[in-house]
């Protein structure tokens, strides 16, 4: 498997889950429950489609909230999600009777210590560990209205809410992760979906989502960073909300589609350049989907033709759904690899 320092090209990566299932022909129930089975699966996808980094990215959004008693639905042929119509916390009152889960024995806890241990036996190596930052975690076990009217009607309830969540929650399982693979410096990389214009204010981004990330930073320590937000493009600051992303993943600006061909690659790299940070292009999964391949060749040309340049780029395949041709995924990696190659040239037309 490639190593990204050591490549002269820019690495692509991405995230895949029903889709890694489909092409091994695995249940989801199984993909989703069988530590060996999901590592074995993972590392196999990305063998075969030749990504730089290995695929590792689990259904990051449903574990603490499981762990907590939320009730998560498992799809048939699709990915794991909470249970939008039950949130657990259903009266302010709930929160002050929750007890902290047990990263030996809550939910799924378990199963993804176990998955680690698999990724470090199989490849050597685990580079890092993804968990739910506290902004969506608190949208899937108290249900998006409601925080929202919280955060209007009882701001009080709301931190006590994030800092259960940060204190009592993420750190201890983030902690024994850790421990378990023996990485004081495991890189902790939270998403936050949920955090993302319009569906939160930049106002609302200071509050509780740069403040409580510095939380967590300030017991965990600089390799945790939050990221995955999206909405750039639905703000009138973008720069504002660039700039709080950087706070929450210092040195590195991700920007995913459709917001970063909606504001122009060339903007985005821009300011990351200004302000001394890499950037990560996140593909739209629609795109890969529908394709057609040229279309997603001629997004991976742009995109490191405007952001690569300096080798500071990662390309990320924001999410491969499911029914995604494979010959899509592989033109996308071989775009990259070919067009990416290190010094890129000025005029890629001339390359096949």
């Amino acid at each position: 498997m490639k190593n990204p320092t050591q490549t002269h090209c820019i690495p692509i990566g991405a995230q895949s889950n029903d889709h890694s299932a489909r092409l091994a022909h695995v249940s989801s129930e199984r993909f989703f429950t069988d530590a060996l089975t999901f590592a074995r699966v993972q590392l196999m996808v990305t063998k075969y489609y030749g990504f730089d980094t290995p695929i590792n990215f689990w259904d990051v959004y449903n574990i603490e909230a499981e762990a907590l008693g939320q009730t998560v639905v498992y799809h048939p042929d699709g990915i794991p999600d909470v249970d939008r119509t039950k949130p657990l916390i259903q009266t302010t009152s709930d929160l002050y009777r929750m007890k902290a889960p047990d990263p030996y024995k809550s939910g799924r806890m378990p199963w993804l210590l176990e998955v680690n241990r698999h990724y470090l036996e199989m490849t050597g190596k685990l580079e890092r560990v993804y968990f739910t930052s506290p902004f969506s975690l608190a949208v899937n076990i108290r249900g998006y209205e409601n925080l929202i009217f919280d955060m209007a009607e009882d701001p009080g309830f709301v931190h006590d809410l994030f800092k259960f969540l940060c204190d009592d929650v993420i750190a201890p399982f983030v902690e024994t992760m850790r421990n378990e693979i023996g990485d004081p410096e495991l890189i902790l990389d939270g998403r936050d979906a949920w955090a993302s214009p319009p569906m939160i204010t930049l106002d609302m981004m200071d509050e509780y989502v740069v403040s409580y990330t510095e939380r967590l930073r300030e017991r965990l320590g600089d390799r945790l960073l939050t990221r995955g937000n999206w909405g750039d493009a639905k703000t009138d600051n973008p720069g504002r909300f660039f700039s709080q992303k950087l706070q929450c993943s210092p040195g590195s600006l991700s920007v995913l589609d459709p917001d970063l061909y909606e504001i122009g690659p060339g903007r985005v790299k821009t300011f990351a350049h200004k302000h001394n940070a890499s950037v990560t292009a996140g593909v739209d999964a629609k795109l890969l989907r529908d394709g057609p391949i040229e279309a997603i060749v001629e997004r991976l040309k742009l995109y490191l033709h405007e952001m690569a340049r300096d080798g500071r780029c990662m390309i990320h395949l924001n999410h491969i759904p499911a029914e995604t041709p494979p010959e899509h995924i592989h033109a996308a990696v071989a775009a990259c690899h070919t067009y990416g190659q290190l010094p890129i040239p000025r005029n890629m037309d001339d390359i096949q």
